[in-house]
């Protein structure tokens, strides 16, 4: 009987023209009125400057855009796709699916779609799902994507110095667009198959929390803003984190030396370099395009691909392996093996 897995065929992302530099994060938010130093964002998340949507753009814009590079470069047709997920934090809309707006947008007439929220973690749990699909030959081509507008989110004006300090981790976030395309694949030698795994961990569920549009606050506005406790979130669920990397790591049997790239969720620049020293993985095979693009979200590990494939550090079909680092708020934790 033959078996199949998922293989990376496409990949597209989509960035904002607009540029905001963290000073000018930094003067927008007030900062020296607090008396804090300027630069010190800059410092503690690593970001120099990252890309803002314009007002009259959607996140299907990014996911689109990103989508139309991923088709492309698979040389595949709207219509060969028979599985589209949207997989991101942020959307056009509460209802319907955002996926039904790029499904037509795009031309996917064949495709069925949904979408998949789980924080920064949903685009690994659209990977998993998409290759659960593949696997059972419910699909050949899936399509999946995202697009983030976290700007929108990101509150500029703080009352007291304590405000700031528990917000630090939303100072990074930027917006962008990601799309990955992936199909079936004949599975010779089982270490060939996409390998997964997945933890939980919700005492911390409300930390990193956006109230806005949800029933509990629906018409508050000053609730559309990210609420973070950063402190805590660093101290425990880094930590939690950490251990289940280098658990998954030791469970796959992944040689460090083995593997052509790292892909850590884009947090913060001090994270991934904390990352690497704890689990032993070599910088520079690690991606970190924090610095440019600051944390977008579901978007950075499509996003990180398709540059990497771009700029010939990563080819399709060369059998390269990647190691990829799923993390979330809630608190959601992922790592994925797989080989292009």
């Amino acid at each position: 009987m033959v078996k199949y897995g998922l293989k990376i065929v496409g990949a597209g992302y989509s960035v904002p023209k607009r540029k905001v530099s963290t000073e000018e994060l930094e003067t927008m938010m007030e900062f020296e009125k607090f008396g804090i130093r300027k630069g010190m964002s800059k410092l503690l998340s690593g970001v120099s400057e990252r890309g803002f949507a314009e007002d009259n753009e959607d996140s299907s814009d990014y996911a689109v855009r990103a989508s139309k590079m991923a088709l492309e470069s698979a040389n595949l047709k709207p219509e060969d796709i028979d599985l589209l997920i949207f997989c991101s934090i942020t959307s056009d809309f509460l209802e319907p699916a955002t996926a039904m707006k790029i499904r037509e947008d795009l031309g996917c007439s064949n495709a069925n779609c949904y979408d998949i929220k789980n924080a920064c973690n949903a685009f690994l749990t659209g990977m998993e799902i998409a290759n659960m699909y593949i696997e059972t030959g419910r699909a050949k081509n899936v399509l999946l994507c995202s697009g983030e507008i976290l700007s929108r989110y990101l509150k500029l004006h703080y009352d007291t110095p304590e405000e700031i300090a528990n917000a630090n981790a939303t100072f990074s976030l930027g917006d962008a667009g990601g799309a990955l395309i992936v199909s079936a694949k004949e599975i010779v030698d089982e270490k060939d198959k996409m390998k997964s795994i997945f933890q939980t961990s919700s005492e911390f569920w409300n930390d990193g929390i956006l109230w806005g549009g949800g029933t509990h606050y629906a018409h508050n506005p000053e609730m559309t803003y990210f609420q973070n406790e950063t402190r805590q979130m660093i101290k425990t669920n880094f930590a939690k984190a950490s251990a289940f990397y280098a658990k998954a790591l030791k469970d796959f049997d992944i040689k460090i030396d083995d593997v052509a790239l790292f892909i850590p969720h884009q947090i913060t620049k001090y994270l991934t370099l904390k990352t690497c020293e704890i689990l032993g993985l070599p910088v520079e095979r690690t991606v970190d395009l924090i610095g440019n693009h600051g944390n977008i979200g579901c978007s950075s590990i499509p996003l990180a691909i398709a540059q990497n494939l771009e700029n010939g550090k990563l080819k399709l079909g060369s059998g390269q392996q990647l190691v990829i680092f799923g993390f979330g708020n809630g608190v959601s934790m992922a790592l994925i093996s797989l080989y292009l």
